[in-house]
């Protein structure tokens, strides 16, 4: 098993959407809530002088679940807010010609017209693990 699991990041996806749009969902969902993490994900550099690169890796674990639908998502999202974990959500009112309609369409939405994509969370295990306890691995 991994040691510096005392923290992780998780994403669940929606398994009801086409894997591009969970795979573009995936790549916002991480990149937004690491930009407000401030550091605390502990991003390391992995130098590899052979490959002629650095990689920049959390040395924390990134899991991947799955949700049968949006609601589970929904409620992910809720329980991670009630206990203050640092969380993003990717919904389907952010796909659209441009940056400037999708944050619009965003707006606009009702809690009702809202379909979860996928929601990403970061935090202690202590309080992520009884969120996504019931979520399955994703199997694409």
């Amino acid at each position: 098993m991994y040691t510096d699991n005392e923290k992780k990041f998780t994403a669940v996806l929606n398994k009801r959407h086409p894997l591009p749009l969970l795979m573009n969902a995936l790549g916002h969902l991480a990149s937004g809530l690491t930009a407000t993490l401030n550091g605390d994900g502990e991003f390391l550099d992995y130098p590899c002088p052979a490959g002629g690169f650095t990689a920049k890796v959390s040395r924390f674990p990134f899991i991947v679940l799955s949700a049968d639908n949006g609601n589970q998502l929904r409620r992910l999202r809720d329980g991670a807010a009630e206990v203050s974990l640092p969380h993003n959500v990717f919904v389907t009112s952010m796909l659209g010609p441009s940056a400037v309609a999708q944050v619009e369409a965003t707006r606009a939405a009702t809690a009702d017209d809202l379909d979860f994509v996928a929601v990403a969370v970061f935090g202690s295990a202590e309080l992520l693990t009884p969120l996504t306890r019931k979520f399955s691995l994703f199997r694409a």
